[in-house]
């Protein structure tokens, strides 16, 4: 088994807690603060500060989801967590990186 400097950082509970409870929700409730932020007119550090917090969550959850998607019965759900996982954080780069632009310009 590899270890690495960051195993301390993952958490081992079942998928569907993590997913649901560690991802989707905070996930949205960060985003939802973060645009809040931005659309506030609030300072540029401010918002790069909070690009920056949502960027490392979402960086932090797809190295968990992955953690814990072996530990399900059916390993089709793991690879649909991975999956969607993947997209949502493809989505968080482009909507950062665009919304980042749209600010600066």
């Amino acid at each position: 088994m590899k270890t690495s400097m960051f195993n301390s950082l993952l958490i081992d509970k079942p998928l569907r807690e993590i997913f649901w409870f560690y991802g989707v929700i905070p996930s949205n409730i960060l985003w939802a603060v973060t645009l809040a932020v931005y659309f506030s007119g609030a300072a540029l550090s401010t918002v790069v500060l909070m690009f920056a917090v949502l960027l490392g969550y979402t960086t932090w959850i797809i190295g968990e989801i992955w953690h814990c998607s072996g530990n399900v019965k059916n390993p089709a759900h793991g690879e649909i967590a991975r999956l969607l996982t993947a997209a949502w954080a493809i989505n968080t780069l482009l909507l950062t990186s665009f919304l980042l632009l749209q600010r600066l310009g």
